[in-house]
């Protein structure tokens, strides 16, 4: 009987990391990790586990930036349009980004952004893609704000 958790045998022709990453990443993520976990470091693909570790980080990076952008956008939409119709569900997709935020945050990641002036950007882009959808109306900045406010921010009452 074949347990449901083990792996199936890696054909031979795809023997090479390299090779392996190209024609089936997950049997190569599986692989790397097995010569990690036996401290096989002959077996690594340096060069392809290298480029991987860099683009997780900065995929979490871009994803704070994004949701960044849409808090913000969602803010200045309710201060704008405050008895809009769709104020409630603004407010509501502010607490599920603001959620997802919290979730991604980490030291190095609130460093960064801090240090890249991270927010002034993203709210400059917000703004571009608001004053489109609504050119007749201004669009007041807010003054920066820091992850952890981002995170906290809730509507005046």
């Amino acid at each position: 009987m074949v347990s449901l958790h083990s792996q199936p045998p890696i054909p031979s022709e795809m023997a090479s990391a390299a090779t392996l990453y190209d024609t089936d990443f997950m049997a190569w993520c599986e692989q790397q990790a097995g010569a990690l976990k036996t401290r096989n470091y002959d077996a690594l693909d340096l060069v392809n586990l290298i480029e991987e570790i860099e683009d997780l980080g900065q995929a979490q990076f871009n994803k704070t930036k994004s949701l960044t952008r849409q808090i913000i956008a969602h803010i200045l939409k309710l201060r704008a349009f405050p008895k809009d119709q769709a104020a409630s569900h603004w407010q509501d997709e502010i607490e599920s980004f603001q959620d997802s935020l919290d979730d991604v945050v980490t030291g190095s990641i609130r460093y960064r952004f801090e240090q890249q002036a991270v927010f002034a950007a993203q709210q400059a882009k917000a703004i571009k893609r608001l004053s489109r959808k609504y050119p007749n109306t201004d669009f007041a900045p807010l003054r920066p704000l820091t992850l952890d406010e981002l995170i906290a921010w809730e509507l005046p009452q």
